[in-house]
């Protein structure tokens, strides 16, 4: 009888199981103690996974990790994932749970672990995300996953799938490409080129009225305003303020958005991992910013809309030319409003 490695590894594995499942002393439960959520969902997921059944048994799996670590879940989630094609999350699993059997000291398992995972690696898919953009600010992301610039240029293990690669940095157009990593070992590569320059957004307003035909007697505002024709400068003033309203709303809600991502990237501050905090800088500059085009939005609609009402209401002066221009003025120390300038 021959026997190959992978029948060993198999009949380890299955023995690895087994110890796993054994009540030893350091597994057992009290008779009279009621199962906890862990445990009743480790062992929904053993019966699904004894079926066959891996892709139900594999969310169940995970969630009994999430509610309590231990080994035989480390080990039989990792075997799981293998099933569903999962390779480099299980390969990852079998050496997070090695490091686990060694910290225990529970050498034969650590073994049994490794060489589950040595196996897999032929079968491991690598990417390779290659940047131009020398932009410190630049950030990178792998799906959700924003990724540290020490990544760029090295191969690593992903599952098979679809991946959005997204380029984004301040005042540059975002870049975003799709990528498939089909199953098997390869390596796909993907090159983020260098960011083009997003165009500044300009806000300005600039309306000019027609004077006045000289009139024999000074007519009342009401008449004047009925006998003139389209009072273009109200009709600019107005579509100032509008547009500015519009402008200040939409930056808000920008702001709004940015703000709350940046809060709930790693809240407890402690820990964070660098792309969290790579993330975190980005999303309160996306706030800041909104914020700040948001006052321009604002103040100019204000200005515009009581200026519409000063020409629509206040006696008209008909022996000067009236022109109304309403603009954003950004000060040396970043402050931001707007200037409004003509004759009544």
């Amino acid at each position: 009888m021959i026997v190959t490695r992978a029948s060993l590894l198999s009949l380890s594995a299955l023995g690895f199981i087994a110890v796993l499942s054994s009540s030893s002393p350091a597994l057992a439960e009290e008779p009279s103690a009621a199962p906890s959520p862990a445990r009743v969902l480790f062992k929904e997921a053993r019966e699904l996974a004894a079926q066959g059944d891996y892709q139900a048994a594999c969310p169940k799996f995970e969630q009994s990790l999430t509610l309590e670590a231990g080994l035989g879940t480390q080990f039989n989630l990792a075997d799981c994932w293998e099933h569903i094609g999962r390779i480099a999350s299980a390969q990852a699993l079998f050496v997070g749970a090695a490091a686990s059997a060694k910290a225990a000291g529970q050498t034969d398992r650590e073994q049994v672990l490794r060489d589950r995972a040595a196996a897999l690696e032929p079968r491991v898919a690598r990417m390779v995300i290659e940047v131009s953009d020398p932009n410190p600010k630049l950030v990178v992301k792998r799906g959700d996953l924003p990724l540290d610039s020490d990544a760029y240029g090295k191969a690593k293990a992903v599952d098979p799938g679809k991946y959005q690669i997204t380029a984004k940095a301040p005042g540059k157009k975002t870049w975003q490409k799709q990528v498939e990593v089909a199953p098997g070992a390869n390596i796909i590569t993907v090159e983020v080129p260098v960011l083009e320059a997003e165009p500044q957004a300009e806000v300005a307003v600039v309306a000019a009225a027609k004077p006045e035909p000289a009139q024999p007697e000074a007519p009342s505002p009401k008449e004047q305003h009925a006998s003139s024709g389209p009072n273009w400068a109200l009709i600019g003033l107005g579509t100032a303020a509008v547009g500015g309203l519009a402008l200040g709303t939409v930056m808000a809600v920008n702001y709004s958005n940015a703000n709350s991502d940046a809060k709930a990237t790693c809240p407890s501050n402690q820990n964070c991992t660098p792309q969290e905090i790579a993330f975190h800088d980005q999303r309160v500059e996306d706030a800041r910013a909104a914020r700040n085009w948001s006052i321009v939005g604002f103040g100019v609609g204000a200005v515009g809309l009581g200026a519409a009402a000063a020409l629509l209401f206040l006696p008209k002066n008909t022996e000067k030319e009236k022109a109304w221009v309403a603009t954003p003025v950004i000060a040396n120390n970043g402050t931001f409003g707007a200037n409004l300038s003509g004759s009544f």
